[in-house]
């Protein structure tokens, strides 16, 4: 990949979305939009934090609660230009030459490889996606009423893009035979995410 999407103005992002062109895709979305909804949550920490009638105690809770969602957030923003990484490294696995029996052997196994690994990355995005649900919902008590929207808002973005990580999952797992641990994995993140969204219908 030549340049990061984070490079992108948003009307070039949205356009190249919105395109024929493979990338980006599920994936690199869901960590983007898992990234927007990480940067909602901290904006209601910072927000607290600058307010004078924050107390003491509250602070403290609040600047360690944001060196967490730093890491998570760094984790999203990364993963937005390593699904396109992923996705590519496939295609080139597709376009190893066939013309013998040796030939298609090495590109049958590189394709598995690289569809193993195309199934991670967006697993990954799912997993992070829901580490900053769990953030989010530590940190919610301790905002000001006024943000407290925007950890929630950025709580259903968080929980949408797991979702759409997944899908992108599905995609490869589909074709993966004999790999019961990334199934299981799939099947942990999709039932945090029908908690989680259970759990708000409840609250």
């Amino acid at each position: 990949m030549s340049e990061s999407l984070w490079a992108a103005s948003g009307d070039e992002l949205l356009r190249r979305t919105a395109s024929a062109d493979p990338t980006p895709g599920g994936g690199s979305i869901a960590a983007h939009a898992a990234s927007l909804g990480a940067g909602l949550v901290l904006m209601a920490i910072d927000v607290t934090l600058g307010a004078k009638s924050t107390d003491e105690d509250a602070a403290a809770t609040l600047r360690e609660a944001r060196t967490r969602g730093e890491g998570i957030l760094t984790t999203l923003h990364a993963a937005v230009d390593a699904d396109v990484e992923v996705f590519e490294a496939l295609m080139e696995a597709y376009r190893m030459p066939r013309a013998d029996d040796a030939e298609r052997a090495d590109r049958t196994a590189a394709i598995r490889v690289e569809t193993v690994v195309a199934t991670v990355a967006p697993l990954d995005v799912a997993d992070a996606a829901l580490e900053a649900v769990a953030f989010s919902l530590a940190v919610e008590p301790l905002v000001r009423s006024g943000v407290r929207s925007d950890v929630l808002a950025g709580r259903d973005l968080l929980l949408g893009a797991a979702r759409a990580a997944i899908r992108t999952a599905d995609v490869n797992l589909a074709g993966l035979d004999g790999e019961p641990a990334l199934h299981e994995r799939r099947q942990r993140a999709w039932d945090a995410i029908v908690t989680a969204l259970q759990s708000e219908e409840s609250a």
